[in-house]
């Protein structure tokens, strides 16, 4: 061999070796940005930038592409349409006549009880996906249609409207007003009966609305501003989330507390550590040294505050207290709003649950969703036993995620399957007696979910009381 081919393969075997070891060095860099935020600084976040740069292309490719065949508009909307027998379904209509387009129900309105039903999810209105709320009177004729959107929000990060997925909704009755979330949104919104905005309080608002204090106050969960947490990437700061206490009226925040200050006021509890991944530390035995949290270590999906016609049911809880989801830890807890301790708390015995909520019989029903498992159940736990009981379950009920349940005046369980788009109401002696379907018309395998669905009293709701003149 030649010096001069010696000395070009020595080049070339230099440069594969350096490029080999930058790409080593590169890749450790990028793995430990992942694991631990704060490594390595602005470098560190470069290296883990460059590392995600081909997956960000490719998602932008999707979202262009999705945009361009229509696919976009429904992504988030639409869900499977579960196999079922269509007989007996017939259109709900609207107030003037015409059909609310895909929404389906069956059933005997005499057997059902009697009262206004809210409605909510996606709907295709005026040929567009939009999410929207239907209040339906006790004929079940639509009185009412807000669409929802964010057109008066301010916030700058909004996310596309078809990303934007109602979760979180309560009406006034005496007044129509709405108040809703937006999962994936920038705002909670209060409406009034003819769709227009009375406040909006902007953050990163999801799940959850349910009316405190005589109605005079909500409790929500909100994903931002919680000034204790995330203030330096730190994986030892958990996610910042939390509780948030608006005002009725305004919008005012009134009251809220994060993630981090209930860990402090609960030591040595420990039920929240399972959001957290801990190495063994078994050569070093070392303290002090504290895990990094899971990205979304809890996922708080309700607050239900003990209301005071029930609070005799519960000798061991207090009015106001809060009747709180942590889905990723498949955990139900009970939480005093002042001084944030925990005051009971179950886990395990359903997965990734949503929506517990206080019965009058004093027990706790919780919607399990049975993640993964192809089966959802409704669930009764008893409080001081912590056993649990089915209350209701079936071969074709599933919703891997979301999901809400609730008692009608005579005690009938109403259930909304948001994955399946469907709602449906069970009388008290088990048998079905109302059932909708939210289909997406034009298509034979999707539906448009349903995620909000509420029963009210006959005499609660003056919808014919209010016109919307060009509303």
């Amino acid at each position: 061999m030649n010096s001069e081919l010696r000395d070009r393969l020595t080049l070339w075997v230099g440069i594969a070796m350096a490029a080999v070891a930058g790409l080593t060095l590169f890749s450790w860099v990028a793995l430990s940005a992942l694991v631990e935020p704060g490594a390595f600084g602005a470098s560190g976040r470069l290296a883990l930038n460059m590392a995600f740069l081909p997956s960000r292309v490719q998602k932008a490719w999707e979202e262009a592409l999705d945009n361009i065949t229509g696919e976009e508009a429904i992504r988030h909307l639409a869900v499977p349409r579960p196999e079922m027998d269509m007989t007996g379904f017939r259109p709900v209509t609207m107030v003037d006549g015409s059909q609310l387009s895909g929404l389906m129900v069956r059933g005997d309105l005499a057997r059902a009880d009697r009262g206004w039903r809210l409605l909510g999810g996606a709907m295709q209105i005026e040929g567009r996906a939009e999410s929207a709320v239907a209040l339906l009177d006790p004929n079940l004729t639509v009185q009412r249609l807000w669409v929802l959107d964010e057109d008066d929000v301010q916030a700058q990060d909004k996310s596309l409207a078809s990303r934007r997925v109602l979760h979180g909704l309560t009406m006034e009755p005496e007044s129509g007003a709405i108040v809703f979330n937006l999962d994936f949104g920038s705002a909670v919104q209060k409406r009034d009966m003819c769709n227009r905005p009375i406040w909006i309080a902007e953050g990163k608002y999801h799940h959850s609305v349910m009316p405190v204090d005589g109605g005079m106050a909500y409790w929500t969960l909100r994903d931002d501003g919680f000034a204790t947490q995330h203030l330096s990437g730190d994986p030892a700061t958990p996610h910042n989330t939390g509780f948030v206490k608006l005002d009725a009226a305004t919008g005012e925040v009134l009251q809220e507390f994060g993630l981090e200050e209930l860990i402090a006021a609960n030591p040595g509890l420990g039920v929240f550590e399972l959001g957290r991944v801990d190495e063994e530390e078994a050569q070093s035995n070392a303290a002090g040294v504290v895990g990094r949290w899971r990205p979304d270590p809890m996922h708080f999906n309700d607050a239900d505050p003990l209301p005071p016609h029930l609070a005799g049911a519960f000798p061991q809880f207090e009015v106001g207290d809060l009747l709180v989801s942590a889905r990723n830890i498949n955990t139900v807890l009970v939480i005093d709003p002042d001084t944030l301790k925990v005051k009971w708390h179950q886990t395990g015995g359903f997965l990734r649950q949503h929506d517990p909520d206080w019965q009058p019989d004093g027990s706790i029903s919780v919607f399990d969703n049975g993640m993964g498992a192809g089966q959802s159940r409704i669930l009764k736990i008893d409080v001081s036993s912590h056993g649990i009981s089915t209350t209701y379950d079936d071969g074709d009920f599933y919703t891997r995620v979301r999901g809400k349940h609730m008692r009608t005046g005579r005690g009938d369980l109403a259930v909304v399957s948001p994955q399946q788009g469907r709602a449906f109401e069970m009388g008290t002696g088990g048998a079905p007696v109302l059932e909708f379907v939210n289909l997406m018309p034009g298509s034979d395998d999707r539906s448009f979910g349903l995620n909000e669905y509420q029963w009210l009293p006959e005499g609660a709701v003056k919808a014919g009381d209010t016109t919307c003149t060009g509303s």
